[in-house]
């Protein structure tokens, strides 16, 4: 075991993983209605990523593959998705501001299904494949055998994911952040409305190019 390329995969995933982005800014929004939403949450966004592991996995071994257009079109039905929910959640947001001032886990929810907005977001953009097809290769040489790394780094990485997550949704369930939880909601949905629309921009260039 290359105890030393294995740090590297760890602190790689540690950065990628708290960095802000869709299903972070998600899991900060569901867990304003308790933690157990969250944890629903966490639990869709993780299936989410073995299915994208599993299929880059599948195309670095060279068993399946899949066009650049498709992973586009995809991509772009991900993030008008990804818009329509944090547009959605901020008029509701706004709507029901006084809920958030109230030391209180009962902020109305439009979608009470937690862990398929999880799963949603967080498939909402198969491009991901294309991110995992070019960082796992680099941290094959763990071990002598290619797949047992790959197996070992794809564990590794969803043992990360759900902890980090969790993390954060048990941070904003303390009670020291009551008073912030209007503001990070208004954050978080801001954050997945320009992620929508960045997906959409990026979608549209490469069609029309």
């Amino acid at each position: 075991m290359n105890y030393q390329l294995l740090l590297a995969y760890l602190l790689s995933v540690f950065i990628f993983i708290i960095t802000p982005g869709p299903v972070c800014a998600l899991v900060l929004k569901n867990a304003q209605s308790g933690f157990k939403n969250a944890l629903l949450t966490i639990f869709g966004t993780n299936l989410s990523s073995l299915i994208l592991i599993g299929t880059a996995v599948a195309m670095i071994l060279g068993m399946i593959h899949i066009s650049e257009s498709l992973l586009t079109l995809l991509s772009f039905v991900g993030s008008i998705f990804i818009f329509y929910l944090g547009t959605h959640s901020l008029f509701s947001d706004i709507k029901h501001r006084q809920y958030f001032h109230k030391q209180t886990t009962n902020v109305p929810q439009t979608n009470k299904n937690m862990f398929l907005q999880g799963f949603a977001v967080a498939i909402a953009n198969p491009k991901d494949i294309i991110f995992f097809m070019a960082f796992f290769p680099q941290f094959i040489g763990i071990t002598t055998n290619a797949s047992t790394s790959l197996l070992i780094l794809t564990c590794l990485w969803i043992f990360l994911d759900f902890s980090l997550l969790s993390m954060y949704a048990l941070l904003m369930n303390s009670k020291h952040i009551g008073a912030f939880k209007f503001y990070i909601s208004i954050v978080s949905d801001v954050v997945l409305i320009l992620i929508g629309i960045f997906g959409i921009e990026l979608s549209l260039r490469y069609f029309l190019s």
